[in-house]
């Protein structure tokens, strides 16, 4: 089921990935952002850098007491361009310094979990969408056990395990991945919705789903970042840079897999426009007319239906061929041919089959 499988323990590592799941009449929603980035310095062995960086695991959870410039930058980007409103926010942070013989990895796990109010416009028919994805560009700055964080910056785990060897990296280009935001999900946002998956899903009517807010209705499922032959394949966002120090040359990588997100809301939803802002036009009964995605499923089938005739044609055609042609043998007539001995010795036998040559 659906609705079960969004709610596994299981998480993939996407550079963004958004969950939400929006109840109706609901009067306020907590979405789950997720943000995974791995960075990884190459070097020759026995380096300067290797030296100076130990290992080392940083973690913490996130609320509006320890953080409130979390929810002030937010919304400072949502009232650009939404109704939508947070009023509180949870969350956790990881990061995980390791270095190998070659290498010096950073792995970085971000969840925020924001209240969000304000998400229906005028009525619980028409849903804000805006939300679903921002970029912060400044300092988020955290009161936790390690003193005042930024789990904006990437370069704060370093500052923490390995102080020297931000000194070290200072006036390279690796500062610049280093100091990159990690709280980007502004490409989900940026994905129309018009572009986006959706499906109706009766799941919802199984009276197991009540734990989740659920009365009784159809869901729709709204997704993006699906990877298939015909979408097109996931590809991983990468940055890499070269840089050299006292003569030991490095590279530094920072790799994020391609957003993702899913919405699932109560009812027949589809997607639309007032003005510039995106909205869930949502329905208690089904519509008349079937939406982008359903001419797209119809146009495959249609071109389904072309290659069956084709080789059903083609069958046809060959058919015909065959029947029209001779059937009367075409090679040596057997009354040409003469049996030969297969042996000279005693008790050789003579065979038309094999051993069988032209009359003279």
């Amino acid at each position: 089921m659906l609705i079960l499988l969004m709610f596994s323990s299981i998480h993939l590592a996407y550079g963004a990935q958004l969950d939400a799941v929006i109840v109706k009449d609901s009067k306020e929603i907590e979405p789950s952002f997720q943000f995974t980035r791995i960075i990884t310095i190459s070097h020759d062995g026995d380096s300067e850098l290797q030296q100076l960086v130990k290992d080392g695991k940083i973690s913490f959870d996130i609320d509006s007491e320890n953080s409130p410039s979390l929810i002030s930058e937010i919304n400072s980007i949502l009232e650009e361009k939404s109704f939508a409103k947070v009023t509180d926010v949870t969350g956790s942070y990881s990061a995980i310094v390791s270095s190998q013989e070659k290498s010096i990895g950073i792995e970085y796990r971000l969840v925020i979990k924001p209240t969000i109010q304000n998400h229906f416009i005028e009525n619980s028919q028409t849903l804000d969408s805006q939300w679903r994805g921002f970029l912060l560009e400044n300092p988020i700055i955290v009161d936790s056990i390690y003193g005042e964080y930024d789990i904006n910056s990437p370069s704060s785990v370093l500052k923490i395990t390995s102080p020297d060897s931000l000194g070290y990296l200072q006036d390279t280009s690796a500062m610049e991945i280093l100091k990159t935001s990690l709280i980007d999900a502004s490409g989900i946002s940026e994905f129309s919705l018009s572009m986006w998956e959706s499906m109706f899903d009766p799941t919802a009517k199984m009276t197991e789903t009540e734990n989740f807010g659920f009365t009784g209705s159809v869901i729709t499922n709204y997704s993006m970042g699906i990877c298939t032959v015909y979408l097109g394949l996931c590809e991983d966002n990468t940055v890499t840079e070269s840089f050299t120090i006292n003569d030991e040359k490095y590279s530094i990588r920072s790799v994020e897999s391609q957003d993702d997100a899913t919405i699932v809301l109560e009812g027949y939803v589809s997607e639309s426009k007032i003005g510039q802002l995106e909205v869930f036009s949502i329905q208690d009964s089904a519509p008349s007319v079937g939406n982008e995605n359903d001419l797209q499923v119809t146009a495959m089938y249609a071109m389904a239906g072309v290659g069956v005739a084709v080789a059903i044609g083609f069958f046809v055609i060959s058919d015909k061929k065959s029947k029209s042609s001779s059937s009367e043998q075409t090679g040596i007539d057997p009354k040409n041919l003469e049996s030969m001995p297969i042996s000279s010795s005693a008790g050789g036998y003579q065979t038309y089959r094999v051993t069988a040559q032209l009359k003279s």
